[in-house]
């Protein structure tokens, strides 16, 4: 069965976006899409949908724009665990370090041994900030008061 030219585009899109092309990539995913209504208007493929949000978001920053595109897509297609993997990619580069947690681990769910979610999971920094933000988070003044400040926060029950 021949490749649809949605989906050479949207391949073609993905090769650039491993080769570090953004914005080669957006035009070639927006393409897809656009190809994609044109035969089926009725069955958008959220997956599009999704790498064009993250493309959009690594060529030009997070914007809202490319965060509502990965949100309706992932929204769309609740189950596919790489749109939350994408989602949650986008979510970091707006800074929204919770809600790229929660989707990474709702990818997990989806798919328990999904590495590249495993690795996005891993790499996020859940630290909070150092108490005086302008020395080093290292330096033993901020590891003393970041100690203090720990001991303070009642612990939940297990």
């Amino acid at each position: 069965m021949p490749i649809s030219p949605a989906e050479n585009a949207f391949r073609k899109g993905k090769t650039a976006l491993s080769d570090g092309k953004p914005k080669e990539a957006m035009v070639l995913f927006e393409s897809a899409i656009r190809l994609q209504r044109e035969r089926h208007p009725a069955q958008p493929r959220m997956i599009f949908l999704s790498y064009f949000g993250l493309a959009s978001a690594l060529a030009d920053r997070a914007t809202l724009h490319a965060i509502q595109a990965c949100e309706m897509a992932a929204k769309q297609e609740f189950f596919n665990a790489e749109l939350q993997l994408n989602l949650g990619k986008v979510y970091l580069l707006a800074d929204k370090t919770t809600k790229a947690l929660a989707a990474f681990e709702h990818g997990l769910r989806l798919a328990p041994r999904n590495r590249a979610l495993w690795i996005e999971l891993n790499r996020v920094e859940r630290r909070k900030r150092p108490p005086i933000p302008w020395i080093h988070r290292n330096h033993p003044v901020n590891c003393w008061l970041g100690r203090m400040r720990a001991s303070l926060v009642p612990r939940p029950a297990r």
